[in-house]
C-alpha cells in the first residue's frame, strides 16, 4: 500500500493544497522528509506574500525572515498594514486580556514614538534581495487559498489572547491621517537607506474617510538623498489620496493682509517630478473633495516645460512645481473623482502617445452649466467621441464603470438576447479598443429622473385631496421619512 513518503512529490503537493492551514502545519511537522519534500512549493505558497503591522512582535518576525539564507529570497511581495491598538475604554473578558492589551498598546507606542519601526525596517529591508512590491493597506484581503482573510502576523495571536481585534484604523481622520503618513515616509526612508528600490509601491486605503494627505509627500533635505534612488526606480505607483489636507495654512496672509495662494496636492506634485521612470500610475481621490481635485487635474493636464531640470534637494520648495512630464507612462488609472471633460481629455492627450491602458472608476464627469438648447446634454457620450479622437491614442486596454454625470448615473445600453438591458462597466482590450470607444459613445445614456407633468389630469384631479392632509398622516409620513434617512 503506498505511504505518503512513497508519492511522487507532485501528487504530495496536489494532496496538500486541499488541507487546511492548521493541518498543512501538522503535516510538514510529520517527518523530516515530508518537510523537505514540501519546503519548496511550502515557501512558495506562504512567503512570496506575507502581511505585517507595526508591533515589535511582528517586525521582529519580518527581520527573521530578512536573514533567512532561503526565505529571504521567497519574500517578493511585503504589506505593511496600518493595524492600530486602540485607546478608547475597552471591555476585556478578565484582567490577563486586559493586561496583555494593555502592554500590546505601550509596546507600540514606544516602538512608533522612539523611531524603532524605522530601525526595524531598515535592518528588514536589507536582507530582502528580491522585493518587488511594497503594499501599505487598511484592510484585509480573502486568501484564494481556504477562503480566510490575511491578517498581519501577530494579529491573530492578539486576539487569541486578549479577545478585542486590533483595528486596521485610528478612530477619527486626524490620527488616522497621521498614522498613515507615517507609515508611508518610513517605509521609503528605510527602503532608501537599506538600499533596496522596488519596483512596485502600493497604497491602498478603503477606510472612510481614507487617504494620504499631502504632508505625506513633503520631501525634507535631509531625507531626500537616501529617498530619490526609490523614486527614481519606481515602476508602477498606487495611491489612495486625500488632497483636502486640513494641515496646510489655509488661512495665512501676508503683511498687507493678502491671503496665502495654497496648491492643491504641492508636496504630491514635487514627489511625481521624482518619479521620471514610471509605466503604471494609479491615483483614487476623495470623491467629494471636488475643488482640490480639480486644481491637481489641471495641474496634471498643463504641458511640461522644455528642459526639465533634475530633482535635487534645493528644487523641493514650497513654490508650486512646474507639470510633470512621465515619458514613459504606459497605463492610468484614475478613480473617485469628480472631473471636466475636457480637463480629463486633455491629460489624456498629454500622454496619448505612450499609453496603452486606461481605467476610469466610479468618475463623475462636468462640461459647465447645460446650454440653452439642451438641458440634458449627455457629457459622457462627448467625453467618448473626444477620446476617439485623441491623435496618437492608441490603447490596448480600456475599462470604465461606476460613471456619473453630476448626481446622475451613467449606464450603458447592450443587447443580450434580442433584449436591451443597461451595464454599469464596460471593459475591452486588444486590437479593436479605437472601436470600442466609438461603440461607447453611442451606448452609454444618463438616467435622469422622471419629468412630472404639471397639467396633467392626474395631479389636477388629487390637488383638492393633497389640500387636506390629516395630522396624524402627515406625522406618520415624517416618521417614515427620517427611517429612510437613518437607513
Amino acid at each position: 500500500m503506498a505511504t505518503l513518503l512513497s508519492l511522487p512529490l507532485e501528487l504530495l503537493v496536489y494532496i496538500s493544497s486541499f488541507v487546511s492551514t492548521s493541518d498543512l502545519a501538522a503535516l510538514r511537522l510529520a517527518c523530516k522528509q515530508t518537510e523537505k519534500s514540501l519546503y519548496e512549493w511550502f515557501s512558495e505558497e506562504f512567503f512570496v506574500k506575507k502581511q505585517f503591522m507595526l508591533t515589535q512582535p511582528s517586525l521582529q518576525v519580518l527581520l527573521d525572515i530578512s536573514r533567512h539564507v532561503s526565505l529571504s529570497k521567497k519574500l517578493k511581495h511585503l504589506i505593511i498594514a496600518t493595524n492600530v491598538y486602540d485607546d478608547i475604554p475597552i471591555r476585556f473578558r478578565d484582567s490577563e486580556a486586559c493586561s496583555s492589551y494593555m502592554q500590546g498598546y505601550a509596546d507600540q507606542q514606544a516602538l512608533l514614538n522612539n523611531g524603532i519601526d524605522r530601525e526595524m525596517l531598515t535592518e528588514a529591508f536589507k536582507g530582502l534581495s528580491n522585493l518587488e512590491t511594497v503594499d501599505v493597506r487598511d484592510f484585509c484581503a480573502k486568501r484564494e487559498r481556504d477562503g480566510t482573510f490575511w491578517a498581519s502576523w501577530g494579529a491573530t495571536t492578539v486576539y487569541q489572547q486578549t479577545g478585542v481585534r486590533v483595528r486596521e484604523s485610528y478612530r477619527g481622520t486626524g490620527s488616522q491621517s497621521r498614522f498613515v503618513s507615517h507609515v508611508f515616509s518610513n517605509l521609503l526612508y528605510s527602503m532608501g537607506v537599506a538600499g533596496r528600490t522596488p519596483p512596485r509601491f502600493e497604497v491602498l486605503l478603503r477606510q472612510q474617510p481614507a487617504g494620504l494627505p499631502d504632508g505625506a509627500f513633503h520631501l525634507a533635505n535631509f531625507t531626500f538623498p537616501a529617498i530619490q534612488p526609490v523614486l527614481q526606480n519606481l515602476k508602477e505607483l498606487f495611491l489612495t489620496l486625500n488632497l483636502s489636507d486640513l494641515s496646510t495654512h489655509t488661512h495665512h496672509t501676508y503683511n498687507g493682509g493678502m491671503p496665502v495662494r495654497t496648491t492643491a496636492g504641492r508636496s504630491l506634485r514635487h514627489f511625481l517630478s521624482c518619479t521620471p521612470n514610471l509605466t503604471y500610475l494609479r491615483l483614487n481621490f476623495q470623491k467629494f473633495h471636488v475643488a482640490d481635485n480639480m486644481d491637481f487635474m489641471n495641474w496634471l493636464a498643463a504641458s511640461p516645460i522644455s528642459t526639465p531640470v533634475p530633482p535635487s534637494p534645493t528644487k523641493i520648495t514650497m513654490e508650486e512645481p512646474s507639470p510633470v512630464n512621465l515619458p514613459h507612462l504606459k497605463a492610468l488609472d484614475l478613480g473617485q473623482l469628480d472631473v471636466n471633460r475636457d480637463t480629463l481629455l486633455a491629460v489624456l492627450s498629454r500622454f496619448a502617445p505612450k499609453l496603452e491602458r486606461l481605467s476610469l472608476w466610479r468618475m463623475t464627469i462636468e462640461a459647465g452649466p447645460p446650454g440653452p438648447y439642451d438641458t440634458k446634454p449627455n457629457i459622457w457620450s462627448q467625453f467618448f467621441r473626444g477620446l476617439g479622437a485623441i491623435s496618437k491614442l492608441e490603447l490596448a486596454y480600456l475599462k470604465v464603470g461606476a460613471l456619473s454625470q453630476s448626481r446622475h448615473t451613467a449606464q450603458f445600453r447592450t443587447e443580450v438576447g434580442g433584449k436591451e438591458q443597461s451595464e454599469m462597466m464596460r471593459e475591452c482590450s486588444g486590437k479593436n479598443v479605437k472601436k470600442f470607444i466609438r461603440s461607447l459613445a453611442d451606448e452609454v445614456y444618463v438616467e435622469w429622473p422622471p419629468e412630472i407633468d404639471m397639467d396633467s389630469d392626474a395631479i389636477n384631479s388629487d390637488e383638492d385631496e393633497d389640500m387636506y392632509v390629516d395630522e396624524n398622516d402627515e406625522e406618520e409620513e415624517q416618521d417614515e421619512d427620517e427611517d429612510e434617512d437613518d437607513e
